[in-house]
């Protein structure tokens, strides 16, 4: 049987981050931070970082959804790479960990580019429905509780315009409660 794809081991692993741009020093500073925590493992790898900074470079996004947001890495990372004008909503519900990532923003000086939204993600989103309309997102980026992905997608189909980006996290990952087929 013939393989599709290219296996990702330990050798090509290390060439792709060899070879993947410089980290910002404020990413990296939030990233080690994060680590130390107990649940930082649910933080996004540098790699990701570094391919949502390229996708909103890629589809010139001036206006970012992100629901779900931790500490604030991939807003972060997608704050860094947006026009000096772009805008990013982030939502959480976690104010705690959330103002971890607000100092980072700070540092970065990309701070008034992220406007962080403290609720339940379905309440902002029918929220920012109806406060701006549908179309308003360029890109939105998805990387909350996996039980309401399928919610979240529903909501971003509205609020992205024809032709946005809708990036989700862990899509393959398996539900809690669920089951493989």
């Amino acid at each position: 049987m013939v393989e599709k794809f290219t296996r990702m081991d330990e050798r090509l692993y290390a060439y792709l981050l060899a070879h993947e741009p410089p980290e910002h020093e404020q990413l990296q500073a939030l990233r080690q931070r994060t680590r130390k925590m107990p649940d930082g493992r649910m933080q996004i790898a540098p790699e990701q970082g570094h391919l949502l900074g390229l996708l909103v470079r890629l589809i010139a996004a001036g206006r970012i959804l992100e629901i779900g947001t931790f500490t604030g890495y991939s807003a972060l990372a997608m704050a860094l790479a947006l026009p000096s004008d772009g805008h990013i909503v982030a939502c959480d519900i976690h104010e705690e960990w959330t103002s971890i990532g607000s100092q980072y923003w700070q540092r970065a000086e990309v701070a008034d580019k992220i406007e962080l939204r403290i609720a339940p993600a379905l309440e902002t989103l029918a929220q920012l429905e109806c406060e701006r309309g549908i179309d308003q997102f360029d890109l939105a980026f998805i990387d909350a509780d996996k039980t309401g992905y399928d919610a979240y997608y529903e909501s971003a189909l509205r609020l992205v315009r024809p032709g946005g980006l809708i990036a989700l996290d862990n899509m393959l990952r398996r539900r809690a409660g669920s089951r493989p087929r």
